[in-house]
């Protein structure tokens, strides 16, 4: 028998103790308890465990939508952190105009119980839009990541090809699961398909799952001596959510003014159940009947003309002014808003268009900011708080 030394045996002791500590690299289970920060370290963290008490801590979901999130709570966690980035993207794109999506930005997570949403206006038609594509990229990037149970890296279809240099690999992140998890858990919200508000809702959730679709990435990785890139390999990503809210921003900008006397009925098919969403999405026509015969496309309120809006923002009731506060709207106004005097007046953020013609106030205020920045070897940056004042014009 050999004898080792005894800082030998030590070492492997003290090995094994470590080992034991580690985690094990087995798949999630549905007990288990993450944070979403993998997901979107850049901003809204939303820390949910992976069991049905994520279902318990968002008021407001329907019946079908809390059975939904039973079933699967780590999928509906994805969801409601792609609620959150939602309602994070709605304000970057809204940040200087009158309506700011401040009031999406709930206690319970769910924007969905603010006032505004539950009428048609065309803030409206983007909000639901943006949340219904923001559920989609955040469950098709859990998917991808592991996080979800019930699915995986989206395949890549039979017979794709690649280049020359380069091969399909990598984990494609799971567009198609995380928008059918989209369409099956918004769209249980509406229970009055038949009413104008839940069909024009319906619309808009799928119009932000087809900005989704359409803006599809590829991205790659090289691989060689040297970063020669000799061969590539790329998978399929789902765009960033800043690339959705100006494809939805823009839709909004000439979203169309519909009304109950155009529309068709049973226009829009409803699904229940996301394990039959492949098959029945083989069988669903845009704007057809049950019957599969072409149903009564939608019609804009000015036009006589009948045009296919399938990918346009809806909307049915014109919105108001958003100058004054209203508490029935959760609309806060625009008194006290920072504005920017020099701006032309057409532009949102001038103080003509946000102030409402109520003129606005030079306000001095002090400003606390790092300064004199400068390198420490070795490996820090040092810096100094200076604070200054500066003038800002604020609405009246």
């Amino acid at each position: 028998m050999v004898d080792y030394p005894s800082q030998v045996v030590m070492f492997v002791v003290i090995l094994l103790n470590l080992s034991s500590t580690l985690p094990s690299r087995k798949l999630p289970s549905a007990s288990t308890s993450y944070s979403y920060n993998s997901i979107s370290p850049h901003h809204l963290q939303l820390q949910l465990a992976f069991d049905t008490t994520v279902c318990r801590t968002v008021p407001g979901l329907s019946r079908a939508q809390l059975d939904l999130c039973r079933r699967q709570p780590d999928a509906a966690a994805a969801a409601f952190e792609g609620l959150q980035q939602a309602v994070h993207e709605c304000q970057h794109q809204f940040r200087n105009h009158r309506w700011n999506c401040s009031a999406l930005a709930t206690r319970g997570k769910n924007p969905y119980v603010s006032a505004i949403l539950q009428k048609g206006f065309r803030e409206t038609a983007f909000a639901y839009a943006m949340i219904s594509a923001g559920v989609a990229i955040a469950v098709a990037r859990a998917c991808s990541s592991g996080m979800v149970s019930e699915c995986g890296c989206e395949r890549i279809p039979k017979g794709a090809l690649g280049g020359p240099r380069w091969k399909w690999a990598g984990c494609s992140h799971n567009a198609r699961y995380g928008v059918r998890y989209a369409r099956t858990f918004l769209d249980a919200a509406e229970t009055h398909a038949d009413d104008i508000r839940s069909r024009v809702n319906l619309h808009n959730n799928q119009v932000g799952r087809m900005a989704v679709t359409s803006n599809m990435q590829i991205k790659c990785k090289c691989h060689g001596m040297s970063g020669s890139c000799e061969l590539k390999t790329c998978w399929r990503a789902t765009p960033d959510y800043r690339t959705i809210g100006r494809a939805l921003k823009e839709k909004y900008n000439v979203a169309v003014l519909v009304d109950q006397n155009n529309l068709g009925k049973k226009s829009i098919r409803r699904f229940n159940s996301i394990n039959h969403g492949r098959r029945r999405q083989k069988q669903h026509q845009k704007w057809s009947t049950n019957r599969g015969r072409p149903g009564k496309q939608w019609t804009p309120r000015r036009t006589k003309h009948k045009r296919d809006l399938s990918r346009d923002l809806l909307y049915y009731q014109k919105s108001p002014d958003f100058c004054d506060r209203e508490r029935s709207l959760d609309l806060p106004g625009t008194r006290g808003r920072r504005c920017n005097r020099t701006a032309i007046a057409t532009t949102p953020d001038s103080c003509s268009a946000l102030c409402c013609g109520r003129g606005y106030d030079l306000v001095r205020r002090r400003k606390v900011e790092r300064c004199n920045c400068k390198f420490v070897w070795c490996c820090q940056v040092e810096c100094q708080m200076c604070s200054f004042e500066e003038w800002v014009s604020v609405c009246k």
